[in-house]
């Protein structure tokens, strides 16, 4: 003969507290794996710099409006006054740099960017300048 308590009923099917709680914590995990799975990998990035000098070809307000692109795309912009270097973040690859709207320079033309590269030091930076009053380093 076979006794079934209340208590066997109330668990039946279901596990205990604390292995429920590691099956679902694994759970998470394995979810979590798998949403990384065939999703594009986070583009390498470099720093690039840009500095214009004093110039009469300057805005009145002394202030440069400067775009980093990468084909048409925007990869990163800024203000600055001129003789200050503009330091930013970009993904890896050629990287054309406007200031006031007009292409002044590119920097890492040609790099692969689908293949292993080395990866730049924590003080590396590619820095572009133009005339005089520039620093000679870019900040990092």
């Amino acid at each position: 003969m076979i006794t079934v308590t209340a208590q066997g009923l109330r668990n039946h099917g279901r596990l205990p507290r604390a292995a429920s709680g590691t099956v679902l914590a694994v759970l998470l995990l394995c979810l979590s794996a798998l949403a990384g799975c065939g999703s594009p990998e986070e583009p390498r990035m470099h720093r690039v710099a840009y500095c214009q000098g004093h110039s009469s070809d300057t805005p009145d307000d002394g202030f440069i409006d400067v775009e980093f692109r990468q084909g048409s795309t925007v990869v990163a912009r800024g203000s600055v006054s001129t003789g200050t270097a503009l330091t930013v973040e970009v993904p890896l690859g050629g990287t054309q740099i406007h200031a006031d709207g007009v292409k002044v320079g590119a920097v890492d033309e040609g790099v692969a960017t689908d293949g292993p590269a080395p990866s730049p030091g924590p003080d590396s930076v590619t820095y572009l300048r133009s005339g005089e009053g520039c620093p000679d380093n870019a900040p990092l």
